[in-house]
């Protein structure tokens, strides 16, 4: 469904008054901590916007995008892509820290665009994708994907400030969406739909996923310069062996005026590289960040979707990479499964999901689990791994 068309779909959600028979008729059940089971931690399973409820799993989200951990495995944050929001669960309990009623781009006022911002509860957002904690300067680094912004957040003023695409408040409401501004500040720059953002832990430099422009741009920790280090102007899939500067990624089909979210890039401390979920080409890619090369992941067979279906032993529309260690975690969208890859051996397996779309039970088997179509993942420093099952509406943990 297009973006406009869910968000015609909220605004009638939304419009509904609660209602005693929208409550479960039983206490929900909770997780058992079995190792290997998967377990609901927030949302409901269907679609919603009502937010009369503080329990996680009692709080309906709607298409989250994104889950990403904050101190660990019960506290984390969700890109709630079609209401508009960033929400917190800690503990159980969930609260929105970025977002208002309806969809917009910052507060009436524009003061979220000057230093320091403006709460995040006054700002609106168009479909946030994703959130990125940076070590380095404590704070949340959020691409605002329908806004083609970039937003920090701080948790500890809770205050939003608009830190890329920041154009003059003059302008009025709404960035534009293009490509420019590279070689100079992240504030003057165009972007398209930023989808995705990795963060070197040390220095806060980041790199982002610009998703309608096929890029790759890396953004300096202060802000004062954006660049392109990987893509150019059209959709397809070239480079590998070269230069990343002359590679080709297949985020945004052209015949599709807007599709959903994809692509997604994670930093890899260790070996100082980048792996890119490159969504509609079904790879993994490589940017070595010492030469400035690209190359394909070797995790098996291409996909070549016979008779139009996800063959199940290929990536298929791969949207989220996750690092732990040499444990690279792949959610592996069309397929319904999160697999992970082992960077040094080269085996890849199957961590959770069942190759089959469909509701998932509370306390499941992980790998007799349904998914339906799960965009982001994290790993806990517990060893969980949280999913957001993006059309089950929720937000799963697979116990370690």
């Amino acid at each position: 469904m297009y973006p406009q068309m869910m968000a015609l779909a909220l605004l009638l959600v939304a419009c509904e008054s609660p209602s005693d028979s929208s409550k479960p008729e039983s206490p929900e059940p909770t997780c058992d901590e079995t190792p290997y089971t998967v377990c609901r931690v927030a949302g409901t399973g269907s679609p919603g916007a009502v937010e009369t409820e503080t329990e996680a799993i009692e709080s309906p989200l709607y298409a989250p995008m994104d889950v990403a951990v904050f101190t660990g495995a019960t506290d984390f944050i969700i890109g709630d892509w079609n209401n508009h929001k960033i929400r917190r669960v800690n503990d159980g309990i969930m609260q929105t820290i970025i977002g208002t009623q309806f969809l917009g781009d910052g507060d009436p006022d524009f003061q979220e665009r000057e230093a320091p911002g403006i709460d995040g509860t006054n700002v609106g957002l168009n479909h946030p994708t994703s959130m990125e904690w940076s070590p380095a300067t404590n704070k949340w680094i959020i691409p605002s994907w329908h806004n083609h912004r970039i937003r920090e957040w701080d948790p500890e003023t809770g205050l939003s400030l608009v830190v890329g695409a920041n154009t003059d408040i003059s302008d009025g409401n709404g960035a534009n969406s293009g490509f420019a501004g590279d070689g100079g500040p992240a504030a003057d720059a165009l972007m398209s739909y930023p989808k995705s953002i990795a963060v070197h832990p040390d220095t806060g430099d980041f790199w982002l996923l610009d998703q309608r422009n096929h890029r790759i741009r890396f953004v300096s920790a202060d802000y004062t310069l954006i660049d392109t280090i990987a893509g150019g102007d059209e959709a397809g899939f070239e480079g590998d062996g070269g230069p990343a500067t002359e590679a080709r990624f297949y985020f945004w089909v052209p015949e599709e005026l807007q599709p959903e979210p994809s692509g997604a890039i994670e930093y890899d401390p260790e070996r100082h590289r980048l792996y890119v979920a490159d969504t509609s080409n079904h790879r993994i890619r490589v940017i070595d960040l010492d030469s400035g090369t690209i190359d394909s992941l070797d995790v098996g067979p291409v996909q070549t979707l016979p008779g139009g279906e996800c063959d199940p032993g290929a990536l298929c529309f791969p949207r989220d990479v996750e690092v732990d260690g040499d444990d690279l975690y792949i959610a592996d969208t069309n397929n319904h499964v999160i697999r992970v890859f082992d960077l040094e051996t080269g085996v890849l397996d199957v961590v959770a999901g069942s190759f089959e779309m469909g509701p998932t039970e509370m306390n499941e088997d992980a790998l007799i689990a349904k998914l339906d179509t799960p965009h982001g993942i994290d790993v806990a420093p517990d060893g969980s791994i949280l999913i957001a099952d993006t059309y089950n509406h929720q937000i799963l943990r697979v116990l370690p």
